[in-house]
């Protein structure tokens, strides 16, 4: 319980990597690496299994926990010619080892921050770029396949597969368990990316890009396998595919003045960067009722069932804007 212990982290974090030339067009490269990230205070701080937090923001105890290491490989190859065609392709895999999660206590409604065996991400990415005055363009593609590579129980109270609403208890605040395999929330497995350049002289450049994720489960999904009811529970748990487009343009007025304009969204899109599972006391038609079912005896506790929905963390808007920058060289 107490809020004065003091922790020192520290690792050597050894790196190598190597390229092969087989001809002047192409090039070979392999990497390993790792790295390491020490636990803020807030995971500090909310660490004790005796002294579990509500939420992840208040500090009630920091015994120790350690420090998260990543093992990262990669491979791939790129072509080394002068020509307009540039392009690479790679493999990459990283493993988190003791990674940080907040995990349910036995305390219902309350958790703390452990160590969580690992997870794991891995994919292929690749890229093509193409110039030709006076245009420039390029195509990425990142396909990450990012899973928990151990098993924990977390909260699972707004997720509809939870132990209590599987034995028809709906709406209670009960665990999910996360197995190896599952998809991490907030990390999507396609990434698309497109950018254009246009150069009519050597002073004015006009720019566009397109940027395109495929969708992410939402937190509290860990597990990844929660539907909705439309009564108990509302939302997919998840957010969707999206692709927003952006324009912009700059002119180089002096070697010290730029004039640049840009408008992001420019379809106006709507979309969600994120989503989360949670309570809500309003229905699909937006009406309020904070109790809005009877309770229930589950096991030796009397609870009342809540209605749960995904929030979701909506992307700006259309935006539009310009101005004048200023460089000196001192």
């Amino acid at each position: 319980g107490t809020l004065t212990a003091v922790h020192t982290f520290q690792r050597f974090n050894p790196a190598i990597g190597f390229t092969y030339n087989p001809s002047h067009r192409y090039t070979f490269y392999g990497d390993y690496s790792e790295s390491n990230r020490a636990p803020t205070s807030i995971e500090l701080g909310c660490a004790d299994p005796d002294f579990p937090c509500n939420l992840p923001n208040a500090l009630v105890s920091d015994p120790p926990l350690n420090q998260v290491v990543s093992r990262t490989v990669e491979a791939g190859v790129r072509s080394r010619n002068d020509s307009h065609l540039q392009w690479s392709a790679g493999v990459f895999r990283g493993q988190n080892s003791n990674d940080l999660l907040f995990i349910a206590s036995e305390q219902t409604g309350f958790g703390y921050f452990t160590n969580f065996g690992k997870t794991i991400r891995k994919g292929v990415e690749a890229s093509v770029d193409y110039q030709r005055h006076p245009f420039d363009f390029g195509i990425d593609y990142t396909f990450l396949a990012a899973t928990y590579g151990s098993s924990g129980e977390v909260d699972g109270s707004s997720n509809s597969s939870n132990d209590a609403a599987q034995d028809g208890f709906k709406g209670l605040e009960v665990d999910i368990t996360i197995s190896p395999g599952n998809r991490l929330p907030q990390a999507p497995q396609h990434i698309f990316k497109f950018n254009a350049d246009y150069r009519p002289t050597s002073k004015a450049t006009v720019t566009f890009n397109i940027t395109s994720t495929s969708g992410t489960f939402a937190r509290g999904n860990e597990n990844n396998q929660h539907h909705p009811d439309g009564i108990h529970y509302l939302g997919v748990g998840s957010t969707d595919a999206y692709a927003i487009a952006n324009l912009g343009g700059r002119y180089q007025l002096t070697p010290n003045l730029q004039f640049f304009v840009q408008m992001n969204n420019l379809f106006n899109n709507h979309y969600a960067t994120a989503a989360q599972l949670g309570a809500t006391p309003y229905d699909a038609n937006g009406v309020f009722t904070p109790r809005p079912f009877p309770s229930v005896q589950h096991g030796s506790e009397t609870q009342y069932p809540l209605r749960h929905t995904t929030f979701l963390s909506p992307g700006a808007p259309f935006t539009a804007f310009g101005g004048l920058r200023i460089s000196f060289h001192l």
